[in-house]
Order: structure tokens, then C-alpha cells, then sequence
């Protein structure tokens, strides 16, 4: 099986005028992605910390009222 990372001195020369295009769309395109990760991010924390407020207050609620029983009807004597 051979070597999958040829040594430098098997390197092939790619002319820098071609490549220099193809790497600054790349870099574009990986600023865009992670521009619209990094909002998608701030999104999902936004969400968390709603979810989390609704979850305490219900906890909290739950805890500050008297439980709820069944009540019982007397039968008649």
C-alpha cells in the first residue's frame, strides 16, 4: 500500500494564480457558514433561555401553591 501524503519532493506545482481564486471563494464561503453558525447559535441560546425561565417559574409555582387533592363528598347519614 503506499504512502497516502507524498514527500515534498513529489509535490505537484499548481500555479498560484488558479488556485488563489478557488481559495478565496472557499474562505468566503467558510465565513458565510460560520457567520450564519454562529447566528444559529445565538438563536438556540436565545431558546434555552426562555425554556429554561418557563420550566423554573412552573417549578417555582408548583412549589409557592398547596397541592391539589381530591376532595371527598360526604355521604349522606
Amino acid at each position: 500500500m503506499g504512502n497516502a501524503y507524498p514527500a515534498s519532493g513529489d509535490r505537484k506545482q499548481f500555479s498560484s494564480s488558479s488556485s488563489a481564486g478557488k481559495e478565496t471563494a472557499w474562505d468566503q464561503e467558510t465565513d458565510i457558514n460560520r457567520v450564519s453558525l454562529a447566528e444559529e447559535n445565538a438563536r438556540l441560546r436565545t431558546l434555552v433561555v426562555q425554556l429554561s425561565n418557563l420550566v423554573l417559574r412552573n417549578v417555582v409555582d408548583q412549589h409557592n401553591t398547596a397541592p391539589m387533592q381530591p376532595m371527598r363528598r360526604r355521604l349522606p347519614d
